[in-house]
């Protein structure tokens, strides 16, 4: 059995702005950096083999910390991004909704009809995000491995992985520093648990 803990990076000023980051290269703030402390110590009790991370400098950060203390091999690879959302970028949602209301009503109520200029599809961010999962589950059978990444794109690659329909996309939530953990058995494509799914208990702290 090969287990996959989805880590989403801890908090960042634009999260604690309710402005939307996307591919833009924020960093944690000092509370996403305490996060980031909490997630790793809670992982260090799951034996983490290798551990895996989006190129963007939050999700680096939280994936550092996880790879000091439980003392793995850090791996950074750009399919593990956030979704490029373009123009919305550096806006808050009240602001998206005000200027891109056409875009934005269908991202909230179609996503797999989303399709701005200057942005990723829900398509186009779980393939890249699922081959590379796949990949990796094949390359580290009966692991433990941790993949830090971003609230979309973790979330699109979960729906994905379970065969599920892009359009409940907006019925999940992911959270800062958040795990959720996968179980991928020897027919691993087509045997897929969710084991936890946007579990913050480690948090409680704060």
């Amino acid at each position: 059995m090969t287990t996959l803990y989805l880590v989403r990076h801890g908090e960042t000023e634009f999260n604690a702005s309710n402005k939307v980051q996307g591919t833009m290269d924020t960093d944690l703030n000092e509370k996403g950096m305490q996060q980031a402390e909490l997630v790793a110590k809670r992982l260090l009790k799951e034996e983490i083999d290798v551990t895996y991370t989006s190129s963007l400098n939050r999700a680096k950060s939280t994936a550092m910390k996880i790879a000091d203390i439980a003392n793995t091999d850090i791996y950074e690879l750009h399919e593990f991004r956030e979704i490029c959302l373009g123009p919305w970028q550096g806006l808050t949602l009240d602001e998206i909704n005000a200027q891109y209301a056409e875009h934005y009503k269908v991202y909230r109520e179609n996503p797999s009809a989303f399709n701005m200029p200057g942005a990723e599809t829900f398509l186009e961010v779980t393939d890249r995000f699922c081959g590379a999962i796949h990949k990796i589950v094949a390359e580290n059978k009966d692991k433990k491995i941790v993949i830090v990444s971003h609230g979309a794109a973790i979330k699109a690659a979960i729906i994905s992985i379970l065969g599920m329909d892009i359009n409940f996309y907006n019925k999940f939530r992911i959270d800062n520093a958040s795990i959720s953990v996968l179980l991928f058995n020897e027919s691993y494509r087509g045997g897929v648990t969710v084991k936890c799914m946007n579990d913050t208990c480690h948090l409680r702290t704060e």
